[in-house]
């Protein structure tokens, strides 16, 4: 599967903003005690000024918690659920869930039938696991399917794209397919030429496989793309 550099940024900065977060919440906060010195004679006789002994043992106890990481992934970020999953890839393929199956294929929805039981049905972050995650690239690898084989949905997702023959450059072909799928660059992307990078490197290892076509590897490709960290989480 594909994973996109931004999916891996966002989760990078959240973990470390959380640790960030953590760490400042455990420090004490020093006050400054009033013109007649009343903090200082306070702590010289051994005693604490009023509403000090309250924050300090808070201090105390949240020093002693572990930093929960996933919940402070979960507060901000969410993976889709089996509703929005079939809802993302007809959106990014223009595959309806009912479309007829390609030639020797399944069609989406006996494929999302078969997956139903497997794929997300919450939006926690620690739900996720390699069973769902192979649920969706499956899921995915069928609405490919279709629309590898659909000359006319084809054509408006990828305007001059031809999968007649095995892609004879792997850098444009991924470039098309990249930009197609993200759309414009911005700003919350990670740098384009590094997704671009990554999706080529994945192109060249299907075009090193016995009896690789030019539908084959689009779909592998697309079904990589599509079920990517990029669209699976938001």
């Amino acid at each position: 599967m594909v994973i996109s550099r931004k999916s891996l940024t966002i989760f990078g900065l959240a973990l470390s903003a959380a640790v960030f977060a953590a760490g400042c919440s455990t420090k004490k906060v020093s006050k400054s005690g009033s013109s007649s010195g009343s903090t200082e004679n306070a702590v010289a006789e051994g005693t604490t000024p009023e509403g000090t002994v309250a924050e300090e043992a808070a201090a105390e106890e949240a020093s002693r918690k572990p930093n929960n990481k996933v919940e402070a992934l979960s507060s901000a970020y969410g993976i889709l659920n089996f509703r929005q999953v079939t809802a993302t890839l007809n959106a990014l393929t223009g595959v309806a869930l009912n479309s007829p199956a390609a030639a020797g294929g399944v069609t989406p929805l006996a494929e999302y039938t078969r997956a139903l039981s497997a794929l997300p049905a919450d939006y926690a972050p620690a739900a996720i696991t390699a069973g769902k995650v192979s649920s969706v690239t499956k899921l995915s690898s069928v609405y490919c399917d279709v629309l590898a084989n659909t000359p006319a949905l084809l054509t408006a997702k990828f305007p001059g794209l031809t999968l007649a023959a095995v892609p004879a450059d792997s850098a444009a072909f991924s470039k098309t397919l990249v930009d197609g799928f993200y759309g414009p660059e911005t700003a919350l992307q990670g740098p384009r030429a590094a997704d671009i990078a990554t999706v080529q490197a994945t192109v060249d290892a299907l075009k090193g496989l016995a009896g690789a076509t030019g539908p084959a590897i689009f779909m592998a490709t697309c079904a990589g793309i599509a079920s990517s960290g990029e669209f699976f989480l938001y």
